[in-house]
């Protein structure tokens, strides 16, 4: 096979490949790296790609199989997290009802962190989830000392509120 004709059967328009990735994973960036991956795949095994009938179909094909891993993988992760916190806490001795209060603490303050501002979640995230300075959050996110300070407290005071609106058992202490 010459060169020319295995660029014209091999790299088809990533449009199609693209929207399909897209169309799977929800994201972007996400289908973009899907992408990136078939045409790794592609790259890697080119010497035995002589008697694929249909290219397109063939691509389509990895590239929904590269989609349903990372969606697999990253479901798998999100489960790895939830039982690392279960242990955690079952290994602490708490009690059960204890447990659970806290579990759903715990999603009720993932949800708020979904309702924050990008550039307040961002700040809040690095200085209690990531444990930074403030320094260091404004040399990584590109915004000034006081401006990180300004984003961390109306972070939290978003956070409050979407978690008193939650469980107004929640008191501010």
């Amino acid at each position: 096979m010459e060169k020319e004709e295995f660029k014209r059967l091999w790299l088809p328009p990533c449009d199609d490949f693209y929207r399909t990735a897209c169309s799977i994973l929800g994201s972007e960036a996400d289908a973009k790296d899907a992408v990136q991956d078939l045409y790794i795949r592609l790259w890697n095994s080119r010497d035995s790609l002589g008697n694929i009938r249909s290219p397109m179909a063939y691509g389509n094909r990895i590239v929904r199989n590269i989609c349903i891993d990372r969606l697999r993988s990253a479901a798998a992760r999100r489960e790895t997290d939830e039982t690392a916190e279960e242990c955690a806490a079952f290994i602490s001795g708490d009690n059960a009802e204890k447990r659970m209060i806290d579990k759903e603490t715990l999603r009720s303050l993932k949800d708020a962190m979904e309702t924050l501002p990008e550039n307040c979640r961002t700040a809040v995230r690095l200085r209690f989830f990531e444990q930074m300075e403030y320094d260091e959050i404004a040399r990584n996110t590109g915004f000034s000392a006081i401006n990180v300070r300004v984003l961390i407290s109306r972070g939290r005071k978003m956070l409050r509120k979407a978690m008193e609106d939650k469980n107004p058992k929640i008191r501010k202490a």
